[in-house]
């Protein structure tokens, strides 16, 4: 391949990741004129985001299938067209049934397609360059969650909503027409089959511990009902490991949690998304109910934070290349401690450029290990199980997602139940920023036990 093809191909997959990676926000300012619009209540408007992360963390483990079983052309112009389905529905959709059909549609695309997004990238680059690599594919999975609140703010306050969904169109219309000339098969396929039994516990599992997370995100509490689904989600998610690690070609290999190096990486990378994205929806909630800031503003107030991680990225991916994984997580977990430590004393006082600053430092230091961790993790890996070892990364990042955001607005509602003064209310942000602090020292801990520079170990 040349270097001219390569770039070509890169660049059609990764602005199709984009386009999947922006989705998973995009509606989160929507949400109140959806509501009143389509007159449904919170609980029923929720599923558009519960719904959606519960799709996506489903369709996850079946990636690595699918990049096996069918070519990478044919099989990236079929998520994109199934992405395109979906939002043209929801463009147009004339009640809510329709809107949530549509976003489901987008959900099983983005779940073969973020997953995707990162096996080309490892498939196109060699072990020495994957830093790099991962960096660039972690611009479009970071960045477009971190920038889809403030555009969706910004088109719901001068257009309608479903201007959110009407934007996408014609831009994924030019990713299909370039992809169709752009990306090529590079991947090698094999008759495997799909085991319907892992695909049925996959489905159960995943899918109850997701729905009992975000259940617990909506309503603030912890009960019968999401504490069940979680119960039965940790069985059945069981289940589904044994019966993988009891076949020859599973849906998804659990081996690769044989090699330590994976395994410690898995779990910062995991632990890194809950440091982000919980931190990333407590902080507009602080701004808005306590500072009194309106949706767009606080919006626009974590705006600089994404574009300082979109820098910063790919250059930690130059960064691991050159000098190894040690001393980049050592700073970028440092300064992650020592940027959250401040918002334990928000107020209602507190300057908002001060927020502003630091949730970007914050964003800059999450940059730093993000995806270094996870290709450091990845690089510890034999080539045949790259492809699993992306798709297993990437589903456990979901489910942290999940757990992050719902743990973190519960602990804030907790604390400051029945609170109505903003003081009362700041108690519980702290009490959430606390355990975004604990998270970053759990992870600057476990970076002790990294190797540097890591070779295959299964």
């Amino acid at each position: 391949m040349t270097t001219q093809t390569r770039r070509r191909l890169v660049f059609a997959i990764l602005l199709g990741g984009f386009l999947s990676s922006l989705t998973e926000t995009i509606l989160n300012n929507a949400l109140p004129t959806i509501m009143r619009e389509l007159q449904v209540d919170q609980s029923t408007s929720q599923w558009l985001s519960t719904g959606y992360i519960l799709i996506v963390g489903v369709m996850m483990p079946t990636a690595a299938y699918f990049i096996s079983r069918f070519r990478l052309r044919p099989l990236f112009l079929t998520t994109l067209a199934l992405f395109l389905g979906g939002t043209v529905l929801a463009a147009v959709a004339p009640n809510f049934g329709w809107l949530l059909v549509g976003r489901l549609i987008q959900a099983i695309s983005v779940g073969i397609s973020m997953p995707l997004t990162q096996n080309v990238m490892t498939l196109v680059y060699p072990p020495e360059k994957r830093g790099t690599a991962m960096g660039m594919a972690a611009i479009v999975i970071i960045l477009g969650p971190a920038i889809g609140p403030t555009l969706s703010g910004w088109i719901v306050d001068n257009y309608s909503w479903r201007m959110l969904f009407i934007a996408l169109i014609p831009i994924t219309v030019l990713v299909l027409v370039m992809s169709a000339f752009f990306v090529k098969n590079i991947n090698q396929i094999s008759a495997q089959r799909l085991d319907f039994p892992s695909l049925g516990l996959s489905t159960l599992g995943f899918g109850a511990l997701l729905s009992g997370f975000s259940e617990i995100g909506a309503s603030s509490r912890l009960n019968l009902v999401n504490g069940g689904l979680i119960l039965v989600g940790v069985v059945v998610v069981g289940l589904f490991v044994w019966y993988q690690l009891s076949m020859t070609k599973p849906l998804l290999e659990m081996r690769v949690f044989k090699s330590a190096s994976f395994t410690k990486t898995t779990v910062l990378a995991a632990l890194t998304n809950i440091a982000m994205l919980g931190t990333e929806l407590i902080v507009p909630l602080y701004l808005q109910k306590v500072r009194g800031t309106s949706a767009m503003a606080a919006g626009l107030m974590l705006l600089p934070g994404a574009i300082t991680m979109a820098i910063m990225t790919p250059i930690a991916g130059r960064i691991l290349d050159r000098y190894g994984i040690k001393r980049m997580a050592y700073t970028g977990f440092t300064v992650l401690t020592a940027a959250t430590l401040p918002m334990l004393w928000f107020d209602q006082h507190t300057n908002l450029v001060w927020i502003m600053v630091l949730y970007a430092v914050r964003m800059t230091a999450i940059a730093l290990v993000m995806m270094p961790v996870t290709t450091s993790g990845i690089n510890a890996l034999p080539n045949h199980l790259v492809f699993h070892g992306n798709t297993v990364c990437a589903t456990f990042r979901q489910i942290a997602s999940s757990l992050g955001t719902a743990g973190l607005v519960t602990i804030a509602s907790v604390v400051s139940r029945g609170a109505t003064t903003a003081s009362a209310l700041t108690t519980g942000y702290r009490a959430a920023f606390a355990a975004a602090m604990i998270t970053s020292l759990i992870c600057l801990l476990l970076t002790v036990t990294l190797q540097n520079r890591t070779q295959p170990e299964i």
